[in-house]
């Protein structure tokens, strides 16, 4: 009796399993399969249309970014010191991707290096240079400059000594990255930093230099002799490529709905019986 007991209650899984199965049928049309696997499916499907769908919004602020420089390019140059009287509200972009020009002084030893800069797959720096103008200093990006591989030593950049003309273009993140904690201000110059928090650090930064500093970045125009490798994208992908990668997941979508249809239902079949003479 113990063993045919056993054997009893070894059965029930297989009698749930069967109860997860389905069979309908609608005239000529019959759908069965494992509910479970439906679900599976479905929710899949949902998965892969909603990263289509996010890659068509991310395409859609991608050509709000180009259009928005493109228009930005059209309107006069601005001296930066306008922006320190005048600083951006939250959420607003009215200083975004505008030209500056202005002349301005470098300072020897008032520089920020930003590290984990790829150039072409070599590892360096963005040199970040404070430079003064009418008693206030502004962070200036001059491109990237070589690194040791080794990471022993650090650049010793070589900033102009006379008054120049400067000429670039305000930038502003998007978003801050993603990090465990907002990274600590430099504690004196020059300095290595990771990242560059201007809102957070011009305090601290006023107070090493003595000098009000402008809490955003301007990328130095490429065409300029102040430059360096001074690369700058509008957007890290093109909006062709996000529209492309959304075609690619709607495409699996439709797949997996095609596979579906056919492994759940008798269409094959019924569409054979058309065929046939």
């Amino acid at each position: 009796m113990g063993v045919f007991h056993c054997r009893l209650q070894g059965a029930a899984p297989f009698q749930r399993v069967a109860g997860m199965q389905f069979n309908r049928t609608w005239g000529p049309l019959t759908v069965k399969g494992d509910v479970r696997a439906v679900i599976a499916g479905l929710i899949l499907m949902a998965l892969l249309l909603n990263l289509g769908f996010w890659q068509l919004g991310r395409a859609g602020e991608k050509s709000a970014l180009e259009a928005r420089w493109q228009a930005r390019s059209a309107l006069p140059a601005i001296a930066p010191l306008a922006m320190l009287e005048e600083p951006l509200a939250d959420g607003s972009d009215q200083w975004v991707d505008r030209a500056v020009r202005w002349e301005g002084q470098f300072r020897p030893q008032d520089y920020l290096l930003l590290d984990n800069r790829i150039h072409r797959g070599q590892v360096g720096y963005h040199l970040i240079a404070l430079v003064e103008t009418q008693g206030a200093l502004i962070p200036v990006n001059l491109g990237w400059l070589p690194g040791d591989p080794s990471r022993r030593t650090l650049p010793e950049p070589r900033l102009p000594a006379e008054p120049a003309t400067i000429e670039g273009r305000v930038y502003v993140p998007a978003g801050n990255p993603l990090l465990m904690q907002t990274p600590l201000p430099p504690e004196r110059l020059p300095a290595v930093v990771q990242t560059l928090y201007w809102d957070d650090w011009a305090h601290t930064l006023t107070g090493l230099t003595g000098r009000d500093v402008l809490p955003y970045e301007i990328r130095i125009a490429p065409e300029s002799p102040l430059a360096l490798k001074a690369e700058w994208p509008i957007v890290n992908q093109s909006p062709s490529k996000h529209i492309g990668y959304a075609v690619q997941w709607f495409a699996m979508a439709l797949v997996l709905g095609v596979i579906g249809i056919i492994r759940l239902t008798n269409v094959r079949a019924l569409l054979r019986a058309e065929r046939a003479p």
